[in-house]
């Protein structure tokens, strides 16, 4: 499996994500879209240049750490792409898997750690892929990417199992 994200995939930050995926947050997640900033979509750029939202994640700043969640895939977004492009995005991890590393990097030099709750399955997987690991709370994963003492671990490991689902 390659690394390597597509280049027909293009993953950004934007300021204002609710006319772009809001709609589809809230069929997805039957809630309003939030108002948190740091929303990263993944678009799907076709031959013409035009990009097509395929997946969401939001990231949201809690003290020394960030929050990960209310992601999401379009499956609208693969409709518009060839056979030959959805099997390069497979092959290479998947769109989410992508947005979320990207994630992790763009913010890397902001943030401790990153937490996720996670109760889907398939999502469940994903995060993993992506980096994030469990940390005992049942659905709470942590993505590490910096050194951090066991105890400060564990200080943030609580801090986000006390927020319950997020």
């Amino acid at each position: 499996m390659s690394q390597d994200v597509p280049p027909f995939l293009y993953l950004t930050e934007v300021d204002d994500a609710a006319p772009l995926v809001g709609a589809v947050f809230e069929r997805k997640f039957g809630h309003a879209f939030p108002e948190w900033k740091h929303h990263l979509i993944a678009f799907y750029r076709r031959d013409d240049g035009a990009l097509v939202p395929l997946s969401y994640v939001k990231f949201f700043f809690l003290g020394s750490v960030m929050l990960v969640g209310g992601a999401f895939t379009d499956g609208r977004g693969f409709a518009a792409m060839s056979q030959e492009q959805r099997d390069a995005v497979t092959a290479s991890g998947g769109v989410m898997v992508h947005l979320l590393r990207y994630g992790f990097r763009h913010f890397a030099d902001r943030c401790d750690a990153y937490f996720g709750y996670c109760g889907d399955a398939r999502a469940w997987e994903v995060d993993l892929a992506a980096g994030f690991e469990p940390v005992g709370p049942e659905r709470l994963l942590a993505h590490w990417h910096k050194p951090l003492h066991a105890n400060t671990r564990k200080a943030y490991i609580a801090m986000a199992e006390a927020l319950g689902a997020f």
